[in-house]
């Protein structure tokens, strides 16, 4: 998503808002121009890669190569025109895992998402997605020493539930299912997908994620898993 330009203030406004939505989700935004080979990322994208974006400016797929794992190098770049054609047509979304380096030399796995669209200006062909760190899901172990961390800062009240003080003042409490559901909604999975990932069916997915929706006082999944980040339950 380009930053709007400015005088536009309806539009100055919606991405704001977009982009602490997005904040608040701990992913990273991107926006690029495939016939351009134009790459805009916001802030917390280069969080995620470990750079500053300042110093270390990536506008290109070309200059994204280098901090991409050379073993998922082609799935992460892989620009299939008929591809493409087919995902505008079907208006459908783009996904793909992958693998990046960090300058320090630490690997995490990464989710991008994303639609695509034809400029209406320029008439070119855009990706538009976010990009989520997924590092703990395909990595139990990194999860593992996360969890760890976070246990000697604060004890869990439990063993197999969390509870806080929401913002109204009354006590939330989340099962580990259900926050392991919601984990997955910020890392942008279907019930489906996270169904095939933790070994459930996608209806008891669905039950967890209904659960937790309740208990937060959402409108929907999306609206729950940020919610449980604010509250730090994730």
């Amino acid at each position: 998503m380009r930053k709007p330009t400015k005088g536009s203030a309806i539009d100055q406004l919606e991405y704001e808002r977009l982009s602490l939505s997005f904040k608040a989700m701990g992913v990273g935004l991107w926006d690029y121009d495939i016939d351009a080979d134009i790459l805009f990322c916001n802030e917390r994208w280069y969080e995620i890669l470990g750079l500053a974006q300042a110093t270390h400016p990536i506008t290109s797929i070309e200059a994204f190569k280098p901090y991409i794992h050379p073993d998922d190098l082609e799935i992460a770049t892989r620009i299939d025109d008929a591809e493409v054609s087919e995902l505008l047509a079907k208006n459908e979304h783009y996904r793909v895992e992958f693998r990046i380096v960090r300058p320090s030399g630490e690997i995490r796995w990464l989710r991008s998402v994303a639609c695509l669209i034809r400029d209406s200006s320029s008439h070119h062909r855009r990706a538009i997605g976010c990009v989520t760190d997924i590092t703990e899901f395909r990595t139990p172990e990194a999860g593992q020493a996360s969890q760890s961390s976070e246990a000697q800062k604060e004890p869990a009240p439990t063993r197999n539930a969390v509870t806080v003080t929401g913002s109204g003042g009354g006590e939330i409490e989340l099962t580990d299912k259900e926050r392991e559901c919601l984990r997955w909604v910020s890392a942008g999975k279907t019930a489906a997908e996270t169904a095939a990932t933790i070994g459930r069916s996608a209806r008891t997915v669905e039950f967890h994620l209904r659960n937790a929706t309740r208990k937060l006082n959402a409108t929907n999944k999306v609206h729950a898993a940020t919610i449980a980040i604010r509250l730090n339950l994730l």
